[in-house]
């Protein structure tokens, strides 16, 4: 089966290997790759080594939109004005009165037809999409209008966020149309499925990301003579409870305790949390690298004791699903910490693979924090638990298995919200 990806951009942005190894893994297991990114992705010197094995079969342009994308899309809608009329009639009255999706709309409008001539030249068989909002409008509509099925996998911005600029206005009608919708943990199958009839449910399944679980061993700690070593590596957003995670270190400081946390990531509040370091004088405790390749990463988590990140919902009810990194900690045999929010109780089990506190509570984290500090052998446990609970759940190979079978079953079925 040949298959098109279609990515927020390429090359792949360094954040999200776990959309390059579930490609790596559908491509060593024989099905020819076209990957079509919204846009060209920035040059960044940070890749990680997953990448050089992505060896798609084509790359479509990655403008998001130049003349020749303008003249296939003219012609598209010339040769096929129905399903380009219909389709476009759906998603833009999902949008309803919401300004941002009606943009995001039209900035992925001329590539999505003109993909749609391209990747039928190219033979594909199936459109799937990574993430729910603009790469699943593009691929929703280069289906319709091609006649191919799609799916989409979602995650987490793109189906809990109500801000205005990331609402998913139309992901109504792309669950609606999608042959298969996958999800990245049951507790997003429960929301998504409960947007559709009865009958239609079963299209919607838990996808969970998987890891590199030869590249994340597990292996056990440095002793404790240098200190307790805790880890977080991370986009610097708000819902990754950062600020929460610097004024626990104040206090696990004030409480005497010897440790060090190594912060890597970078993001918008990186400034932020810089001036929060300095002003509560952490600067020989915590410390910001900046970011580093998923092999660094695998470096650093056996280095550690204890993996961190008190995860938060925030305002506009954005969330993380299961963060990449909780996997590559327990694969590692490194317990985790965090809070009970969206998918990671499924996989950070209070007491069993780590440990929750609630959320935007610094003296619950410093105090769950302090407990494994004091007590090597419990988090031998956890660490034990959490490996055997990744192996199950999350071996990239099997997950990427499971997803191309239920991709099989699509062939015959329908596609496009036009269709």
């Amino acid at each position: 089966m040949r298959i098109a990806y279609v990515i927020p951009a390429y090359p792949p942005s360094p954040s999200q290997p776990f959309v390059v190894n579930e490609m790596v893994e559908v491509q060593e297991a024989g099905h020819p790759l076209v990957v079509l990114g919204l846009y060209r992705g920035p040059a960044d010197d940070v890749r990680h080594g997953t990448f050089e094995r992505l060896r798609p079969e084509h790359v479509l342009p990655p403008a998001l939109c130049d003349w020749r994308t303008l003249l296939l899309a003219v012609w598209m809608t010339l040769c096929r004005p129905l399903r380009v009329v219909r389709v476009l009639g759906k998603l833009h009255r999902a949008a309803g009165l919401h300004f941002w999706a009606h943009a995001r709309l039209i900035a992925v409008t001329p590539k999505a037809l003109a993909s749609a001539w391209r990747l039928e030249r190219l033979g594909v068989d199936h459109i799937h999409a990574h993430f729910a909002t603009s790469t699943a409008d593009c691929a929703a509509i280069a289906a319709a209008v091609s006649g191919l099925p799609f799916s989409f996998t979602a995650h987490a911005y793109d189906i809990y966020s109500q801000a205005p600029r990331m609402r998913n206005s139309t992901l109504p009608v792309k669950l609606h149309a999608a042959a298969r919708v996958f999800c990245v943990s049951q507790f997003a199958v429960e929301l998504l499925q409960g947007q559709l009839p009865p009958g239609r449910r079963d299209r919607v399944k838990t996808a969970y990301v998987g890891i590199p679980i030869d590249l994340f061993r597990i292996e056990p700690p440095a002793a404790d003579t240098e200190g307790f070593r805790m880890l977080c590596v991370a986009r610097f957003a708000s819902t990754k409870g950062l600020d929460t995670l610097v004024a626990a270190c104040a206090l696990l400081r004030d409480r005497g305790l010897d440790f060090r946390l190594d912060l890597f990531g970078d993001g918008p509040d990186r400034q932020a949390l810089e001036a929060q370091i300095s002003a509560l004088g952490l600067e020989r405790w915590v410390a910001l690298p900046g970011q580093i390749s998923q092999e660094e990463v695998a470096r650093h988590m056996r280095a550690c004791h204890v993996f961190v990140m008190p995860c938060r919902r925030d305002r506009f009810g954005d969330m993380d699903g299961i963060p990449t990194v909780f996997m590559e900690a327990m694969a590692t045999g490194r317990p985790v910490v965090s809070c009970a929010v969206s998918g990671v109780p499924e996989l950070v089990r209070d007491g069993e693979t780590g440990l929750l506190v609630a959320q935007d509570d610094p003296g619950a984290l410093a105090e769950a924090l302090a407990r494994l500090a004091a007590d090597a052998e419990e988090r031998a446990r956890l660490g034990r638990e959490g490996r055997m609970l990744v192996e199950r759940q999350h071996d990239q190979q099997r997950n990427a298995r499971r997803v191309l079978q239920l991709l099989l079953e699509t062939r015959a079925e329908p596609a496009g919200p036009g269709a």
